[in-house]
């Protein structure tokens, strides 16, 4: 094509040399509606092209100098146009110039433009591709030709328009103003006078003659249409010109006769005269002057265009001619002689007595002399007006005036006694049949023109049915069309008499004079045996046959239907096949061109059959049926060539009256078994396999007609079977018969048509067009037809002679097919068939695929045939990417589209996963591929939207199943090699990484992106098509991996997100935008924002885990050089996602985000029960019909299906009841009975339509069953589309089946008419239910996508460096939580009064409640009351509803979000009583709120019986319980509906193991009341908790850990086990403390033998301590183990301790079972706290060392808690030390997203000891000192105890005094209580200090009491006095300590206690006063 300059070398040339291809402007022409305007494109098109158009051929030049000067420099500019030379080009130029005397410019353009369009290189230049280069300039003349006239032909129709202004019309006057009729009669001539050119060879000359002479015929079909249409007048000289020319070709006088050299140009030298004479007649304008003559007008007073003298001169010009030298001559001489013989006819004669005085009658003798009439039957005969694309109608036209005019000049009538009458019938005959124009001009009484025909039409029927065969047969072809068919039928049946001959007798005149007789004696009607004349009829005497013989035309009317009907049936025996086939004939297109004729016949039948028809006033009767009579009659055909022409006919009728009468039909062609089948097995009394043997043959007659139809006919036979058989599976019926001709069919003529014989060459490919729609009919019948669909299957499955015939059929290539239209052993219509076969052969083989099972036994034949590489002739994946190609015929390469999508699709196709080499293609044909797709998407005219859809969906299933090859095709070498320069420069990092898209050749991507630009015009022209453009996008990134540099090349194209997202902001920012899209089409908005809204969820992700992974390998890479490493990478990541964080930036700023939730929640409720109940009242009122024996047009199977329901209705109890019922009333019992009971029930169903209840019972049992009954499931079928990729299966009721099933058309004309509106109501409740699942569905879809975009987002929000940092306003969140409950609501009551098929609106309730739990979760501050309340009353309503639901996985997935929001929800409401504040409100505090949570507890608690929600429930209900400040509120509640036996019996279940820990919580919160307690108690929990710790091992740490991993197994091995331990404790020690002073001894005996003595090791294990690291290393692997723990193992450790302290106080048992364990757990819990006592880090002090302990955070919660930062805020005691323990474990160091200062470095190194305070590490050293606050009350306890014995017995027994700990041990405690506490107070001395500073501060003196109260007994004890130095220091950390907590009031009455114990440690402090 022409491109820019790029040399200075550059040469101008006439502008005009230039054009646009005109192949496809001529398909854009071809492709518009006449009955509108033409697109805008189109129209400046028409302007642009003008004078080409004008000037048509003459406008390409002959050869001349400026242009061959031209061609020697390197750049032509032609116009705005420019040419680079190329000299291969140019000389293949300068030969096609020389060899077709054209210019070298325009031949130069030919010669480029023909290697474009054959995918031929430069290099490819020889003398083939020369012989393509000509056939491409005359493809261009002619295209250009077809152009002019398709111009003119929507120019005609918009004249024919009143007040039609189109620019079309204005075009065509323009071009006839400007004189386009001359300037095509200049080209006519010249071309007649080509001169044969001496430099072609004989191929080239053949090529040059053929389309030379199709030019010719094309400008003939112009002049026509200017002069038939009257667009301007022929004047006498342009008649006489054309007179001249068309005696020149006639006569052979031009080099046209010369051109005579193949078939082809014989047959157009042919269409070529028979098209200027028709141009000739046209000319006379012979219709003008029957309209004369009609109204009495004279000559000179009409509107002839020819004066006096032009008629002399043209007469002068017509006498030249002679008739007998030149046959064609005679016609017009003819034609001549009519026209003057109508001027003669015309009133004044005496005013043109010149003209009267040619002799008119000479040309007449002389043209029937020279048989000229003839002429005109052998072109309506000929292939030469039915097989051009001109005007036929036009032509037949000018065919008809000129008949009827030469009837109505010489008074043609029955008189006419010769071979001319039955000449002109035969050409009126061929005149009017296939044309419905004329026939309907002919009925219409106002056509003056038909006139004298219809005159002979009524002289015919006068001698009906004397004279049948001419009658009939002009009837036959004058019923084309509905109302002429109509017409047709009224006119014989409405015969006003019978014409028979009779023997006259002098008896039998009445009247002489009128020639009326009558006759004496009832008179039999000739050849219709039973037909009567009644005796005493008269009749007039037509015309006498001989002497005695008269034919009397009797005044008798009966129906002309009626007599040849019976002349039908009884031609059986006449032998007379030709009156046979004329009369079948008529009847056969009767039928088929009007419904209502089938019904007229079927209504006839149905009199004759219900009343006695009386025949000839005698005591006879009939019964006359029509398919008995055809059936009948085709059984007693023989094999001939006439018995093949009457059978076409008679199966054509059958076909017709199936349609019409199913039922019917199909009985008495079943009884009549027409086919002869064997019957001599039964085909569904199947073996073993399935089949049976020898049940579908039919007789070989069959098989000879067809032969004999094909050989010696026009095949008309061979498809009326294989109509008929396609018909019979439409109805459903399943019989021997039928099975019989499918196998026939398949087995037979599929098989084997390719190999006949034909008469007519065409033929062939219209039996493999039938043949194959008869098979995808009997695919498509699979699924309703199971009896005949299990045999059919099996033998398209494994019958590799059909395969064989199907792959000859499809498997070729588009190179192969372009061929054919070179070759001259192929005509046009041949290419025609076989690309017509090939798009059938292709929808043959997508439906078997994928209709046909997967699941069957060994992979199939056919599965294995068509992915097999050695399929004949070519591979099936090679023919379809070759024909995807073949730009033709955009059927074939939407055929080959979906068949390639079919096979990338298909499961089993994975083991033949496709690369390149597998699918055997090359890189030529890669690249192939690829220019087609680009092309096709690009939308090049001519552009087929469906082919671009289907396009678009083959890329999908490719990237989705094909990832390989689609890379292959999306990348080209010039890609690849870019990709590789871009790798090796890497110094130019910032290089355009789009190379690809902006390459030379073309890019798949950017024919993607192009058509991604017009997103809004798609989205209102065509959204179905945008929405499979978004989905392949979606696929592109659910592959992201393995198309990563796809991906990259997508996102750098400008304002790519902004294009992708135009759908969601048009949806957001205007909804009345969407309901723009009508009714059906609404879904594809919300696919459409499906699609979006995945692509953004999946580029987060993807963006969020390449971040992952750059910096990953950035922490395990060097340090960069100067920092700079990956910087150029990551500022490049970052600006590829600047545009989509801008985007999303906005929603979250707007409102769109809110309007985008809002319009993704809503949904509609689908009134399923009101289309339940009209599919009821349908059904009963077609049993009522059909017990009337009325079957109507109802399908046999949908006749079967209510037959078999009405029986089941029968057989009802309640039906019987009735029956009684209606006795008891004086009803008699039969079928009146039942139909009436029926009748009645369809009454009652119509009430409860219109809302009135049934009170009846037995009737509302009745409506019920048939409720229950699905009548309509029959109808439903999955949909194919797989655009919801995230959304299940649909499925959606076939209407279309159902509608042919009804036969609904048809009930206007039946007596079903009254029920229409009934089925009419049901079909549209259908429609709107499909409406209504794909609409929600594709909500559905959009709604999941949004929630996955939401979390998507939410989960980048930790990470400023993501792509975008904004939440979701608060004021949004509420909003949409208010919207989403309302919309959550309305669904689940919905669902109440039909939970039978809800999964689809369960699925809907999940992603509602799954948006709005993260709607609940994202909201900031807390979530207020009103949006509690609404949430809690909303979830609680859903699960109490759900809980009534059948248990599934979509009914647990929706009880569990519903769960989840309750937890959540509860959470909100709880949050500021667990901060217990002063002031706060506790959630009792809003009796709503409170209402709602108790109202939750019983549902909560039968909730817990579900396994899948026992976890979620127990939570929750846990969850509640804390919120209540007093149990008294839910305890009543609680125990009422809890199962608690179950729940403890739960405790020691090992398949429920991972609910022990939540379990234990739960009891835990339960045993701390004090009736909970008892409950516990009476519900067996100390057995419970003996045996879940019976599986505990009874080893050190590590077989701890082994033994709690029991309880783990089942889960993921990665989550650490539940604190099963020491959670089984608290609930013990709770239960004992509740109980208190009630405890029995037997209780806590029995848990002091379980747990501390049976238990011993475990419990020494938690309260073991570490050594104290030192300076050494020496013990490092032995502290190893115990060092390192985790949190959990320290609140272990608490819980043990807290158990102890609690059983120590029962000092009898304590005593009695723990005596010599006594001491050792002492000494255990003194070194524990001596181990807690060492951390004595001071602020500022740098510890040497180790970390004493190791703590790695484990669980998730704990890396949350590692990330926050320290709440406590203390640089003393544990608080500084646990940081240096609370450390990342170094395996997962690296996914740490804090400070480089966080990395584990050695830990010998000073710099190890610089770890920060974390929030994780504030909880560590809490729990550290709530361990030493137990240890000191342990430990308290047993001194007290002590202390009472020694004040019991007056003396202190040192040898059984408890172990105390050292005062350095205390000392430790009492410097880290008091540092601490100080270090706070003082922090925050000017406000109040945090709750859980507070907290922490009272924890730590309670601490430092008890260490004094143990160092008071220690210096009592021990006599030990506290050293000076220690209690100055100590009065120093006091004296701070009191000053420190000044104003702190919470602290006031904890330091009385603190200042009381300090006086008698240390009396001497009493004296200051600044202490005490």
């Amino acid at each position: 094509m022409a491109t820019p300059s790029t040399s200075n070398s550059t040469k101008s040339v006439d502008a005009s040399l230039w054009w646009e291809p005109f192949n496809g402007f001529l398909t854009e022409l071809e492709n518009a509606s006449v009955s509108s305007k033409l697109p805008q494109s189109l129209e400046k098109k028409l302007k642009d092209n003008y004078d080409w158009f004008l000037g048509t051929t003459s406008k390409f030049r002959p050869p001349n100098s400026k242009s061959r000067e031209a061609l020697d420099s390197t750049c032509v500019k032609i116009g705005l146009q420019e040419l680079n030379i190329q000299p291969r080009l140019k000389d293949a130029a300068l030969m096609i110039s020389s060899t077709l005397c054209l210019d070298e410019v325009q031949s130069y353009i030919i010669v480029q433009r023909s290697l474009e369009h054959n995918d031929a290189a430069v290099s490819d230049v020889n003398t083939n591709i020369l012989n393509l280069v000509v056939l491409e300039y005359y493809s261009e003349r002619q295209c250009l030709l077809k152009c002019t006239r398709q111009i003119l032909m929507h120019a005609l129709y918009f004249g024919s328009e009143s007040g039609g202004g189109s620019s079309v019309l204005k075009e065509a006057h323009q071009l006839i103003s400007d004189g386009l009729e001359f300037k095509l009669l200049s080209i006519f001539q010249d071309l007649l006078s080509s001169n044969y050119p001496e430099q072609m060879d004989v191929d080239l000359y053949t090529l040059w003659a053929e389309e030379t002479l199709i030019e010719d015929n094309l400008v003939l079909d112009i002049l026509f249409l200017v002069y038939y249409e009257s667009l301007c007048t022929c004047d006498a000289k342009c008649w006489k010109r054309l007179c001249t020319i068309y005696e020149g070709l006639v006569t052979g006088s031009y080099n046209f006769q010369k051109l005579a050299i193949s078939p082809d140009a014989i047959l157009a030298i042919y269409h070529a005269k028979v098209q200027l004479l028709l141009i000739l007649i046209a000319s006379l304008n012979l219709e003008n002057l029957l309209q004369m003559i009609h109204d009495n007008v004279p000559f000179r007073q009409g509107s002839i265009i020819f004066s006096e003298m032009d008629i002399q001169q043209m007469d002068e010009t017509i006498s030249s001619l002679n008739a007998f030298a030149a046959k064609e001559a005679g016609p017009l001489i003819l034609a001549w002689a009519v026209f003057l013989c109508l001027i003669s006819s015309l009133p004044g004669k005496e005013e043109n007595s010149l003209l009267t005085k040619i002799d008119h009658m000479g040309y007449v003798r002389q043209a029937f002399e020279a048989s000229s009439l003839a002429y005109f039957l052998e072109i309506l005969q000929s292939d030469t007006l039915n097989f051009s694309d001109g005007h036929l109608a036009g032509c037949r036209s000018v065919l008809r005036t000129f008949i009827s005019a030469f009837i109505a000049s010489y008074e043609i009538n029955l008189q006419f006694e010769d071979d001319n009458l039955k000449l002109i019938l035969d050409i009126l005959c061929k005149i009017y049949r296939g044309e419905e124009s004329l026939c309907i001009q002919f009925w219409d009484k106002d056509s003056f023109i038909d006139g004298p025909v219809r005159c002979l039409l009524c002289n015919l029927e006068g001698e009906f049915p004397f004279r049948i065969t001419q009658l009939v047969n002009l009837l036959s072809a004058l019923c084309e069309g509905a109302w002429p068919s109509e017409c047709v039928f009224n006119f014989l049946d409405k015969s006003v008499g019978l014409s028979t001959p009779i023997e006259l007798s002098s008896d039998s005149v009445v009247d002489a004079a009128s020639n009326f007789v009558e006759t004496r004696f009832p008179l039999p009607v000739a050849g219709v045996e039973g037909l009567v004349i009644p005796s005493k009829s008269r009749g007039q005497v037509l015309r006498m046959i001989d002497e005695n013989c008269a034919l009397v035309r009797w005044e008798y009317p009966e129906s002309g239907v009626l007599v040849l009907l019976l002349r039908l049936a009884q031609q059986l025996y006449l032998q007379n096949p030709e009156e046979l086939i004329v009369i079948l004939d008529l009847l056969s297109r009767l039928v088929t061109f009007s419904t209502a004729v089938r019904y007229s016949l079927t209504d006839a039948w149905n009199s004759f059959h219900d009343k006695e028809l009386s025949m000839g006033n005698q005591d006879k009767y009939m019964r006359v049926d029509v398919v008995e009579i055809v059936c009948s009659l085709v059984k007693n055909l023989s094999p001939s060539v006439n018995g093949a022409v009457m059978m076409s006919m008679c199966v054509n009728i059958l076909t017709k009256m199936l349609i019409c009468l199913p039922s019917h039909a199909a009985t008495v062609f079943t009884k009549g078994n027409i086919f002869d089948v064997d019957l001599r097995t039964n085909p569904f009394d199947m073996g073993s396999n399935g089949l049976s043997s020898g049940s579908w043959l039919l007789s070989g007659r069959l098989a000879k007609m067809l032969l004999i139809d094909c050989e010696q006919s026009d095949c008309s036979m061979t498809l009326a079977v294989l109509d008929f058989t396609k018909s019979l599976l439409e109805t459903g019926l399943e019989t021997d018969t039928v099975l019989a001709l499918i196998i026939f069919s398949l087995q037979y003529v599929l098989v084997n048509h390719e190999f006949w014989k034909y008469k007519v060459k065409r033929a062939r490919w219209k039996v493999t067009m039938k043949v194959l729609e008869v098979m995808k009919k009997c695919i498509s019948s699979i699924s309703c037809c199971p009896k005949l669909g299990e045999i059919v299957c099996h033998i398209m499955l494994f019958d590799s002679s059909i395969h064989s015939t199907l792959f000859r059929i499809v498997c070729t290539t588009a190179t192969s097919l372009e061929k054919l239209y070179v070759s001259r052993l192929f005509d046009t219509l041949d290419i025609e068939g076989l690309q017509q076969a090939i798009s059938c052969g292709l929808d043959v083989l997508v439906s078997m695929i994928s209709t046909f099972s997967k699941d069957s036994p060994g992979l199939p034949i056919f599965h294995q045939a068509i992915f097999s590489p050695m399929t004949k002739p070519i591979p099936v994946i090679t023919a379809a990417i070759s024909l995807i190609s073949y730009f033709r015929d955009p059927k074939i390469q939407i055929g080959a589209a979906r068949l390639l999508s079919a096979l990338f699709v298909e499961d089993f196709s994975q083991s033949y996963t496709y690369s390149n080499a597998s699918l055997g293609l090359d890189d030529k044909q890669v690249a192939n591929f690829r220019k087609s797709i680009c092309n096709i998407l690009s939308e090049q005219p001519p552009c087929n939207d469906d082919l671009i859809i289907a396009t678009l969906k083959l890329l999908t299933a490719a990237a989705r199943n094909q990832p390989a090859f689609l890379t292959a095709v999306i990348s080209s070498k010039e890609n690849l090699s870019a990709q590789v320069l871009n790798a090796d420069s890497e110094h130019q990092p910032n290089k355009s990484e789009n190379v690809s898209l902006d390459s030379k050749e073309e890019s798949l991507l950017n024919a993607v992106l192009r058509c991604l630009k017009k997103s809004e015009d798609l989205f209102h022209s065509n959204p179905s098509m945008l929405v499979c453009l978004l989905n392949f996008l979606r696929s592109l990134w659910q592959g992201a991996p393995q198309f990563m540099k796809t991906l990259e090349q997508l996102k750098v194209s400008e304002n790519f997100w902004g294009q992708v997202s135009y759908s969601v902001l048009l949806i957001t920012s205007n909804k009345g935008k969407l309901e723009e899209l009508a009714g059906k089409e609404l879904h594809y908005g919300y696919q459409l924002l499906s699609n979006v809204l995945d692509i953004l969820g999946y580029e987060i992700f993807l963006q969020k885990k390449l971040m992952h992974a750059q910096m990953v390998v950035n922490q395990i890479s060097k340090p960069p050089i100067n920092g700079g490493e990956n910087t150029v990478g990551s500022k490049c990541t970052e600006s590829k996602s600047n545009s989509l964080k801008e985007m999303i930036s906005t929603w979250f700023k707007s409102s769109q985000l809110g309007d985008l939730i809002k319009a993704c929640v809503s949904w509609e409720y689908d009134a399923s029960s009101q289309r339940a109940k009209v599919a009821v009242l349908f059904a009963v009122q077609a049993m009522v019909k059909l017990r009337s024996r009325d079957s109507g047009s109802l399908s046999v199977s949908l006749i079967e299906r209510i037959v078999t329901l009405s029986q089941k209705l029968c057989k009802l109890p309640a039906f019987t009841e009735l029956l009684t019922q209606y006795t008891q009333c004086g009803y008699s019992v039969g079928e009146e009975l039942e139909t009436l009971i029926l009748s009645d029930l369809s009454y009652h169903v119509q009430g409860e339509l219109e809302g009135r209840q049934i009170d009846n019972r037995p009737f509302k049992e009745l409506f019920q069953f048939l409720l229950d009954s699905n009548i309509l499931d029959a109808y439903n079928h999955k949909q194919d589309d797989d655009v919801l990729a995230n959304v299940k299966s649909i499925y959606l009721y076939d209407t279309v089946r159902l509608r042919a099933d009804l036969g609904l058309e048809m009930w206007d004309r039946l007596a079903w008419k009254e029920i229409k509106e009934v089925a009419q109501t049901m079909l549209l409740c259908l429609q709107d239910a499909n409406s209504r699942m794909l609409h929600s569905n594709s909500k559905l879809s959009a709604l999941r996508g949004l929630i996955m975009l939401l979390y998507m987002h939410e989960g980048n929000l930790k990470k400023d460096e993501d792509l975008t940092a904004l939440k979701i306003p608060d004021e949004v969140v509420s909003s949409c939580i208010n919207h989403t409950c309302q919309c959550l609501h309305s669904t689940l009551e919905s669902l109440t009064p039909a939970p039978v098929d809800s999964e689809d609106v369960l699925d809907i309730v999940t992603a509602q409640a799954e948006l709005l739990l993260f709607l609940v979760r994202s909201i900031s501050n807390n979530l207020s009351q009103p949006d509690c309340v609404l949430i809690l009353k909303t979830s609680g309503y859903g699960l109490k509803l759900l809980c009534s639901y059948k248990p599934s996985l979509v009914v647990r997935t929706a009880k569990k979000f519903l769960l989840m929001l309750i937890v959540s929800s509860v959470e909100f409401s709880s949050v500021d009583l667990c901060s217990d504040v002063s002031g706060t409100e506790s959630v009792e505090g809003s009796t709503e709120v409170s209402n709602s949570c108790l109202g939750l507890l019983p549902i909560l608690c039968n909730c817990i019986q579900d396994p899948e929600q026992y976890t979620l429930s127990l939570a929750t209900i846990d969850l509640i319980l804390k919120g209540f400040s007093s149990p008294a509120t839910w305890f009543a509640v609680i125990q009422k509906h809890l199962p608690l036996q179950h729940l403890v019996q739960k405790l020691h279940d090992r398949t429920l193991s991972s609910n022990v820990s939540v379990t234990l919580k739960f009891l835990l919160n339960l045993a701390r009341v004090r009736h909970g307690a008892d409950m516990l108690l009476n519900a067996g929990i100390l057995a419970s908790i003996k045996t879940l710790f019976s599986d505990f091992s009874e080893g050190g740490p590590f077989s701890v850990i082994q033994s709690e991993r029991i309880f783990s197994s089942q889960s993921d091995k990665s989550e650490k086990p539940e604190p099963v331990w020491g959670l089984g404790l608290a609930v013990l020690t709770a239960l004992i403390q509740s109980l208190g002073e009630s405890s029995s001894a037997s209780i806590i005996d029995h848990l002091m033998t379980c747990i501390l003595v049976e238990k011993a090791p475990l419990v020494s294990y938690y309260l073991s301590a570490p050594d104290f690291p030192t300076e050494g290393h020496e013990n490092k692997r032995a502290r190893a183990l115990k060092s390192n723990i985790s949190l959990s193992e320290l609140k272990e450790t608490q819980n043990t301790l807290a158990l102890i302290c609690v059983l120590a106080k029962h000092r009898s048992s304590w005593k009695k079972i723990l005596q010599n364990m006594e001491s050792q757990l002492r000494e255990k819990s003194i070194h524990l706290l001596a181990f807690i006592s060492r951390a004595t880090q001071r602020p500022g002090e740098s510890f040497r060392g180790e970390a004493p302990l190791l703590c790695h955070p484990v669980l998730k919660e704990e890396f949350e808690w590692y990330k926050k930062q320290p709440f406590i805020n203390s640089r003393n005691g544990w608080f500084a030390l646990s940081a240096l323990g609370c450390k990342l474990n170094p395996k997962f160091a690296h996914l740490s997203s804090r400070t480089t200062a966080l990395t584990l470095r050695d830990q010998s190194k000073d710099s190890a000891n610089v770890s920060p305070q974390t929030h994780l590490s504030d909880l560590i050293a809490i729990e550290m000192y709530k361990i030493a606050f137990l240890l000191l009350n342990f430990l308290c306890t047993q001194a007290e105890s002590a202390a009472r014995k020694a004040e019991e017995i007056g003396f202190v027994d040192l040898a059984h005094f408890p172990e105390l700990p050292m005062p350095d041990i205390l000392h430790g405690l009492q410097d880290q209580g008091i540092a601490i506490i100080t270090e706070l107070c003082e922090a925050d001395k000017m406000k109040q200090l945090a709750p859980e500073k507070q907290q922490i501060c009272l924890l730590l003196l309670q601490v430092t009491v008890m260490a004094l109260y143990l160092e008071f007994c220690v210096i009592q004890i021990c006599g030990i006095r506290p050293v000076s130095g220690h209690v100055e220091t100590f009065s120093k950390e006091l004296r701070l300590l009191v000053r420190a907590t000044e104003g702190h009031v919470f602290l006031k009455e904890p330091l009385k206690t603190l200042k009381q114990i300090v006086s008698f440690v240390y009396p001497e402090l009493t004296q200051q006063e600044a202490l005490f």
